[in-house]
């Protein structure tokens, strides 16, 4: 029976945070595609959902799927058409789900292969299943809030041109930063160039709702004295208004730099 090729977000981090549809379409699918950057590197995706496969009635077939982290463009397309025939075999005899943390739509590797199964496969039904993204978690865990009333919210990728951030960054009220929150320090210049002041409140998240989080929240001025260290995992909140700071440490008490977890 041909199946349907779903791409499923299973959130930030916390497996609390997985949807229940994320959950019910994974104890019925019959294979789950994992994406991983190197075959030997464990997953943290498959980490998050093993409660729910052990909740599982039937065994499941777990497939992984290399995407280097390249800019070698003819490889990486060669990858997607290798992988995408993967998954339209598979896709023959049942329904076949394919994770990634966060939100499938978000800055996420199954946009590619989405596109690629598209193209190349028509006749394949196709089903994304959102998932609670990294932004959303990090203005929860920061008690930051994202946006009010008409503020505008700018996401910023990693690898972002300086020039572009400066121009993108005077037209927004508040900037998220991707992946490349370690940056921060080095872009506090630019963003003070573009508008923002040494009173805008930054939030600076690593590894956001995990066990080893660390939050900080202060004042773009004080972003030069943290203490941060390089983490792919890690999402900034840069709002260009100075707001209340409701991020309290684990022993009631605020301050300007806040951390938790460490």
């Amino acid at each position: 029976m041909v199946g349907v090729f779903i791409g499923i977000g299973v959130g930030p981090g916390d497996p609390e945070l997985l949807t229940f549809k994320a959950a019910k379409a994974l104890k019925t699918v019959d294979v789950i595609c994992i994406p991983k950057s190197h075959i030997n590197k464990p997953s943290m995706a498959l980490g998050m959902i093993k409660e729910v496969l052990a909740e599982r009635t039937n065994p499941v077939e777990i497939i992984e799927l290399v995407f280097p982290m390249t800019k070698d463009e003819l490889n990486n397309r060669k990858l997607w058409i290798e992988n995408a025939a993967i998954v339209a075999k598979k896709v023959q005899k049942g329904d076949v789900a394919f994770i990634t943390l966060g939100d499938p739509m978000l800055y996420s590797t199954f946009r590619y292969l989405y596109e690629c199964v598209k193209e190349t496969y028509p006749e394949i039904e196709l089903e994304v299943i959102p998932g609670v993204t990294s932004v959303t978690a990090v203005a929860a865990s920061s008690k930051l809030p994202l946006a009010e009333k008409d503020e505008v919210v700018t996401i910023i990728p990693s690898n972002l041109n300086p020039v572009h951030l400066e121009d993108v960054a005077r037209h927004a009220d508040n900037l998220v930063f991707m992946k490349c929150a370690f940056h921060i320090k080095e872009l506090s210049t630019i963003l003070l160039k573009a508008g923002f002041t040494e009173n805008s409140t930054v939030a600076l998240v690593k590894r956001c709702t995990l066990t080893e989080e660390k939050v900080l929240v202060g004042k773009l001025s004080e972003v030069k004295n943290w203490d941060i260290t390089e983490d792919y995992f890690s999402v900034a909140i840069v709002k260009k208004s100075q707001v209340p700071i409701h991020w309290k440490q684990n022993n009631g008490h605020t301050n300007g730099c806040c951390c938790k977890h460490e």
